[in-house]
């Protein structure tokens, strides 16, 4: 057999954080969300089905979105930096939107992206079992159509992987990356914030 080297080319990657102190935040985050589904209980429709949506969180100094995201904003930076090897100025990153998703039982989120950002991310506040994981779907549209038959899974042949959803746990992946969120088969509600960030000029940063 000759030696042979992969090039395993154009890799997708979701970086998984545990976020420090996450128990705090998360009774923080739970109550504001609610707060906010107890005064907006349409919220608005995007890739929830059954469950609610918030509009997006309006963000001030010292409120409990804006120091969430001063909680998160050290991990943000190392996918940024470490992960995509992209040049990180400090005032030209920042999240352009963020809100909270409560998923009753029986609720999910259709496959969906999040388009003209660089990244976007999910963090779990409240997570029972059997809750829901997040899947995240091939982004090649060729390779989804028409592939040959699969007598072994493995990373090159994948075209969707599962991640369980954890108290405290942050998702950060390209906004490109087609994802869903299975159905809640809990009896306990499954909290999220999610958000997205870009790299914007200062002027135009909204956070």
């Amino acid at each position: 057999m000759s030696d042979k080297f992969i090039h395993k080319l154009f890799a997708t990657p979701v970086f998984q954080f545990k976020v420090k102190d996450h128990g705090k935040l998360n009774v923080e985050l739970s109550k504001y969300i609610y707060d906010l589904y107890e005064n907006d209980k349409d919220g608005t429709q995007r890739s929830n089905v059954g469950g609610w949506h918030s509009k997006n969180f309006k963000v001030e100094k010292g409120n409990v979105p804006h120091n969430f995201i001063n909680a998160v904003h050290g991990y943000v930076k190392e996918a940024m930096v470490d992960g995509f090897g992209w040049k990180f100025n400090p005032e030209k990153v920042g999240v352009t939107e963020i809100w909270g998703i409560i998923n009753k039982k029986n609720s999910f989120n259709q496959i969906h992206n999040h388009p003209n950002t660089y990244l976007s991310a999910a963090y779990y506040v409240k997570a029972p079992d059997n809750c829901g994981s997040i899947q995240f779907h091939e982004p090649n549209e060729v390779k989804k159509f028409r592939h040959p038959v699969i007598e072994k899974k493995n990373e090159l042949n994948s075209s969707g992987f599962s991640i369980k959803a954890e108290e405290g746990n942050l998702l950060i992946f390209p906004s490109y990356l087609y994802h869903s969120v299975g159905k809640n088969l809990s009896s306990e509600d499954r909290i999220i914030v999610s958000f997205n960030v870009d790299i914007i000029t200062y002027k135009d940063a909204k956070y």
